[in-house]
């Protein structure tokens, strides 16, 4: 029984030493996406629009919502259209080519409040529904990596509730909060991270 024990306790022993020697394992998944670097399309087209100047400028239109994906350009297309099946939603005007894909969301009150800044407006506006108008662009940047770019140009529809100045129009452009941006961005990033 002497000799059992002596024996179990060498086998246990020296069991660390031979693990010790082999080689470690990473259980961590190599990145499937990663922040953008650095993009001279993006800072030059940003640097060239000049806007003319008014009394009240419009804050600047937000820069396209960007993260790198492991993966071709098409196949991310091809998996954020199929989220958007998933997820239902309300699409029109769909115009795929190899690195773009634009397309209408139609979107309730409540989405547009959070999407889209609603509370810049001169007057008080009660919103039916919106849309949006939404840009993703796909660039190959080398060693299988995809740049993917999003972005977004709102439209409310509804009716001016200001008693003294009311406007007969019902069409409200509306600039990005940049949530829906992120938020698609994100669904991109949680499918690529599965994939790996």
């Amino acid at each position: 029984m002497l000799l059992l024990f002596a024996g179990m306790t060498l086998f246990v022993m020296g069991r660390p030493r031979t693990l010790a020697q082999e080689p470690v394992q990473s259980s961590v998944p190599p990145a499937a996406t990663r922040a953008c670097g650095a993009n001279p399309e993006l800072a030059a087209s940003a640097k060239q629009k000049h806007a003319p100047k008014t009394k009240h400028p419009l804050p600047p239109e937000p820069l396209p919502a960007c993260l790198e994906i492991k993966g071709e350009p098409m196949e991310v297309q091809e998996t954020l259209q199929a989220i958007a099946r998933d997820l239902q939603w309300r699409i029109h005007d769909n115009h795929a080519t190899e690195d773009s894909w634009a397309f209408v969301r139609y979107v309730d009150t409540v989405e547009l409040e959070k999407y889209a800044d609603t509370k810049v407006l001169i007057q008080p506006v009660d919103f039916e529904d919106g849309k949006t108008a939404v840009v993703v662009r796909t660039t190959d940047i080398g060693e299988r990596w995809a740049r993917v770019q999003v972005s977004a140009h709102f439209e409310g529809e509804g009716k001016s509730s200001d008693a003294t100045m009311k406007q007969s129009t019902t069409s409200w452009q509306l600039n990005t909060k940049g949530v829906l941006e992120k938020e698609m961005l994100s669904l991109l990033q949680a499918r690529f991270r599965h994939v790996e």
